[in-house]
């Protein structure tokens, strides 16, 4: 088929695939937002979702109980059902007692994601864990709990909403504290922190 120009309507036909040559089409000539997820390569990160809590607080927390962080959940709208979700997250905390150990872990709607395996019949299967310092300094003492989990969601149907959190529990029982120190003077000893759970697309 011959090259058709047709002058009404700006338009070039009978182009095959392949037929510019090379270069003649850069990034600058490309629309914003033109190359969409599904054209983009293995590994490209398609959207990120954050949740940020600069909040200072306090939670008495049960022995082995799992309870959810205060605002650190966070929801993403994968644009397939074959890409993956890479979860990051960062809490500072402190604990009341001392010489105990405090766990955290991932949660994608209901299901815990990133664990140990499962070895003995106490010890707690967890995404990272924390031992907490002596009580005669941890008084100015935070901790941070850091991890990133490469998860692959199935079950779910495009257009789904997937929530993903963080819960924490401790080995002992006693009382969280997120983003500041026990002891909570203002002076040059304390500082406010933040937490976040950072969720990122990738192609797969």
């Amino acid at each position: 088929m011959a090259l058709t120009l047709n002058g009404n309507t700006n338009t070039i036909a009978g182009v095959a695939v392949g037929g510019l040559p090379d270069g003649i089409v850069d990034t600058d000539m490309l629309a914003a937002g033109a190359v969409t997820g599904v054209k983009q390569g293995t590994g490209s990160i398609v959207q990120v979702k954050q949740a940020v809590n600069s909040a200072m607080s306090s939670e008495a927390i049960g022995n082995g109980v799992w309870e959810d962080i205060s605002g650190l959940s966070v929801s993403i709208t994968p644009t397939t059902t074959t890409n993956n979700i890479l979860v990051h997250y960062r809490v500072a905390m402190a604990s009341t007692k001392g010489q105990y150990t405090t766990f955290l872990r991932i949660v994608r709607d209901s299901t815990a994601i990133g664990l140990g395996d499962q070895t003995g019949s106490t010890r707690k299967r967890a995404t990272s864990s924390r031992a907490t310092g002596p009580t005669d300094w941890n008084d100015y003492e935070v901790m941070h709990h850091s991890n990133m989990f490469l998860d692959n969601p199935t079950g779910f149907s495009l257009g789904d909403s997937l929530t993903y959190k963080l819960q924490w529990t401790d080995s002992y029982g006693q009382t969280f504290y997120l983003n500041r120190s026990i002891g909570d003077g203002d002076n040059i000893h304390y500082a406010s922190q933040i937490s976040h759970i950072t969720v990122m697309e990738v192609v797969a």
